[in-house]
């Protein structure tokens, strides 16, 4: 067997042995979180995991927010499995059939204005290694700002991913979502709705 199927080969069993999630699932206990906390004090910071403890469990939840809209607008069941690599994030699965399908994804994102006013997408974009082999590793850029960039004259500078692709809430109460991609193929949009909880929001 050749070199490169077997580092393939053994990869794949890698991510076999991952445990996945439901995005769906995930999304509405993380939302039915947020109800039950939304008259707590707490530190705004805490509120919105942007402290370095809670960092992990954001990326999960951005995670869970790509895979589901991706699965939707594909009319796919997709799981992700939070699993770090040289360069990506999670990985995603679905099944065609009997037969497993693995996709490798890089998460990124546009933070919020009043956390990082300077950067902008584009130089967000221009900050990824580009001086690196290609790789089946999809790239996926969650944009956390209001006032949205024209995707469709969004300049895509050389970039090592297999698929770059944006999502980003449409409503304030991140109700709402779009994804925009693939930006490096034939790109479109998708709009889905967050899986609400089956509890109620507080008054």
């Amino acid at each position: 067997m050749p070199a490169q199927s077997f580092k393939v080969t053994n990869q794949i069993n890698v991510w076999r042995s991952l445990t996945f999630f439901d995005p769906a699932t995930i999304l509405r206990r993380l939302r039915a979180i947020e109800y039950e906390l939304a008259e707590v004090d707490m530190d705004e910071r805490v509120r919105r995991l942007r402290t370095p403890g809670l960092k992990t469990y954001r990326e999960a939840r951005d995670a869970a927010i790509f895979v589901y809209g991706i699965g939707l607008g594909k009319q796919l069941p997709m799981e992700y499995a939070p699993f770090e690599d040289a360069d990506y994030d999670f990985v995603a699965r679905w099944k065609d059939g009997v037969a497993e399908h693995y996709v490798p994804v890089q998460l990124k994102e546009l933070p919020p204005s009043d956390l990082n006013p300077r950067l902008s997408i584009e130089n967000l974009l221009d900050g990824i290694r580009a001086d690196v082999p290609k790789t089946a590793t999809a790239l996926a850029i969650k944009l956390n700002r209001r006032g949205q960039t024209d995707l469709t004259k969004l300049p895509i500078p050389r970039l090592p991913h297999r698929q770059v692709w944006f999502f980003f809430a449409t409503k304030p109460d991140s109700s709402t979502w779009r994804i925009f991609g693939d930006a490096l193929g034939t790109p479109g949009h998708f709009s889905f709705s967050y899986p609400e909880s089956e509890g109620t929001p507080p008054n």
